[in-house]
């Protein structure tokens, strides 16, 4: 007994551990397959949906199932952009044709990017020969119109904003073989800077990095940080199909452009063009070589002939009864021009993450060589780089001596691109001002990115913190730059934004850029009007200029009589010019321009401690005002006659995003997974749903079914269940044996 006893302890103390173990499992699986069922249920594809490489005798891209050597072709969107020019006012049109090359009826989810700052206020949806005008409601209600049209088998379309650089357009029930035209219209102006215009019109969808609640790591769904990162991150056509697949999302573009000036130089900056010059004046611009993919931004760029002659320009429209102006006036460029160079402290911040892999890194760093290069004696300075970690050449910034210059060099040339975009902790650090009372140097902090992040609230908050004295100038890295991140920032850092498209732009780019740091800014920038005359002015106020830029404006007034006197201040002579209201071009859209800044402005207060309930009330109040679509507002389009028949379910599948041109795709996965979605990894992501009936149920189920996720969920519940009642067993056992 003695020895019996004496061997108890061990030997209880494995059977413990053993049936913890057991029981640790068992609980694991369970867990493990409750978790899963968080994760979107895909249901069986039919055999007519899907295809074999064999039977594929032309381009496409398809779609890989959980089925060996079967694939569904996913829908294609073919994409018509029109602009007319006039002035500096761009009236755009954007034709998205939806086909379905399957025997199933679809619904297509397409994300695509836009201009920051456009006004989309127009869509039309073709059926046929006929054409179903859109219109604005409230965000919610737009998506319960389009669903339950979706339901009920009638052709929809939905625009929606998600950033107000990115929007999604859904076109529910493409029948068999179908093509659905959807058509929207935006309003926008052309950026005047350095003696030219600029048009911009992004193609390229930079996938988005989503930072966990603490920043630390990517997730793959929604997070504290990102609350609506499943709508921001496409999935992207894999590294393989780029080739075959180069046009799989054409795109073709065309433009009227009417400067109301003699026109000097137009210029696309990435794309070959036909510039066609009509005897009138005006000139009509064409891609030269067809259909381009949507992977690179169009630039397009026009000079006047005569430099003086874009020195301002006004336009007004009569609008509800109401008068709306847009002013774009250009300071002389002598202004200033003998003020002496103050010395500066510039903090240079570098992305080196994965989504700036290839062509976007070696910009980068042309571009901050460039920018070291420049520095002066009696400059101070310092060089901070990200990934999901970050590092500082110097614990702070430091005089710009040769030497120091050096380190800053070898640093600079040895980075590469790596891990993933945890850009907060890097704003921080650049924001961070040892010296705030000095004004001997003007602080500027200079931030080399492609802006791939999706968590773009939490870093507007953090500059509206923390600017102090500082100045931020985003500097756009890549083929496809986060545009909203980058003008959003610019405005509230006090700085303006540059892009940088090719390694080839680096010098001339980085030397407007510090042409504009190294000129006196002109501040307290008035906008003066007749007593009574002036209802509202966005924005409000004007803010600061830098050389080169003009003075932008909207307006709205109780009438066109009278002069607008435009006035500022440079570090040592002031500006005034007074223009006379009668002398305003006629416009069209400058009411929706007026409303688009107005939002704009009100969703910039967000960062100012403005209660988010008011703001919400005034956007949302502007958005249907103006027939806009915002962050509250959609465009939704229906046709009353239903074609899906009532029978027949519904398959619901994004559109693949190309990779922008010239990015790193192995890179970019590395930084991105889990959340990169490829088009070809997991018919999870594109398998056909049945069309959601009335009552929340999919049709064609039939009572309670488990979900039909990637794991085997009913034989995690089987082992889970055998597990414990094993270890049931073992410990009533152990029990038996220590009774004897």
């Amino acid at each position: 007994m003695a020895a019996a006893h004496t061997h108890h302890p061990a030997g209880s103390q494995a059977w413990f551990a053993l049936t913890l173990a057991i029981a640790v499992l068992a609980a694991s699986a369970l867990l493990w397959s409750d978790a899963r069922a968080d994760v979107p249920d895909p249901v069986e594809i039919g055999e007519s949906d899907m295809v074999r490489l064999s039977e594929i005798n032309e381009g496409a891209l398809l779609i890989k199932t959980i089925q060996p050597g079967r694939y569904i072709p996913a829908p294609m969107v073919a994409t018509d952009i029109s602009f007319d020019i006039s002035g500096p006012v761009v009236r755009a049109t954007i034709t998205q044709r939806f086909e379905n090359p399957t025997d199933a009826w679809v619904e297509a989810t397409y994300v695509f990017p836009m201009p920051e700052d456009s006004g989309v206020d127009r869509l039309r949806m073709q059926v046929g020969d006929r054409f179903i005008e859109g219109e604005i409601q409230e965000r919610q209600a737009a998506r319960r119109t389009y669903e339950a049209a979706r339901a009920n088998g009638q052709r929809a379309s939905l625009v929606e904003q998600e950033r107000p650089n990115m929007f999604t357009t859904s076109v529910a029930n493409i029948g068999p073989g179908e093509t659905i035209i959807v058509q929207f219209e935006y309003q926008d102006v052309a950026r005047f800077s350095d003696g030219r215009y600029r048009l911009t019109q992004p193609l390229g969808l930079t996938p988005r990095y989503i930072p966990d609640g603490d920043g630390l790591q990517m997730v793959s769904t929604n997070s504290p940080a990102v609350s609506d990162a499943s709508r921001i991150t496409p999935p992207v056509m894999p590294s393989s199909a780029e080739p075959r697949d180069r046009l799989r999302l054409p795109v073709t573009i065309t433009a009227r452009l009417d400067a109301g000036f003699a026109l000097g130089d137009i210029a696309s900056l990435y794309h070959a063009t036909l510039v066609e010059r009509q005897t009138d004046g005006s000139a009509r611009i064409t891609l030269a070589d067809g259909p381009i993919p949507a992977n690179h931004d169009f630039v397009l760029t026009w000079r006047p002939a005569n430099p003086t002659a874009a020195s301002a320009a006004l336009f007004v429209e009569e609008w509800q009864g109401e008068t709306y102006l847009l002013a774009q006036v250009l300071p002389p460029a002598e202004l200033g021009n003998d003020t002496p160079r103050r010395a500066r402290e510039t903090i240079f911040v570098i992305d080196n993450s994965g989504s700036m892999g290839g062509a976007s890194m070696r910009q980068a760093r042309a571009a901050l060589i460039t920018a070291l290069q420049r520095l002066e004696p009696g400059d101070r300075f310092n060089v901070i780089r990200f990934d999901n970690t970050m590092e500082q050449v110097f614990p702070q910034a430091v005089d710009a001596t040769r030497g120091n210059v050096a380190i800053a060099l070898a640093f600079a040339r040895r980075l590469e691109a790596q891990g993933g975009t945890v850009m907060l902790p890097a704003l921080n650090a650049a924001l961070h001002d040892a010296s705030p009372d000095d004004d001997s140097r003007v602080r500027q902090i200079v931030f080399l990115t492609d802006g791939a992040i999706g968590n773009e609230a939490e870093l507007f908050a953090a500059i509206e913190a923390g600017l102090g004295r500082s100045r931020l100038f985003p500097v756009g890295i890549g083929s496809a730059p986060n545009g909203y991140f980058m003008s959003r920032a610019a405005r509230l850092g006090r700085g303006t934004a540059t892009q940088i498209g090719q390694v080839s732009e680096v010098e001339a780019r980085m030397a407007e850029l510090f042409t504009a740091l190294e000129r006196p800014v002109m501040t307290d920038l008035d906008a003066l009007f007749p007593d009574g005359s002036l209802s509202e002015i966005w924005p409000a106020p004007l803010p600061d200029l830098y050389h080169g830029e003009p003075v932008t404006l909207t307006a709205r007034l109780a009438g066109r009589d009278g002069y607008m006197v435009i006035e500022g201040q440079t570090a040592d002579a002031p500006w005034r010019q007074t223009l006379s209201l009668a002398d305003a071009r006629d416009g069209h859209g400058i009411a929706t321009l007026f409303g688009r800044n107005r939002i704009r402005a009100l969703e910039e207060t967000r960062f100012q401690d403005v209660p988010a309930n008011r703001i919400d009330a005034a956007v949302l109040e502007t958005a249907l005002a103006f027939s806009l679509v915002s962050r509250l507002t959609s465009l939704v389009a229906v046709d009353v006659t239903p074609a899906r028949p009532d029978e027949t379910a519904l398959a619901s599948r994004e559109v693949p995003a190309m990779v922008p041109d010239g990015w790193n795709l192995n890179a970019v996965e590395r930084e991105h997974a889990p959340a990169v979605r490829h088009a070809s990894a997991d018919a999870r992501l594109f398998a056909a749903r049945p069309a959601p009936m009335t009552d929340g149920t999919a049709a064609g189920s039939a009572g309670l079914a488990l979900p039909a996720t990637a794991t085997p969920r009913e034989i995690f519940l089987i082992l889970g269940g055998l597990m414990m009642v094993l270890a049931l067993i073992w410990l009533i056992t152990r029990r038996e044996e220590r009774l004897w």
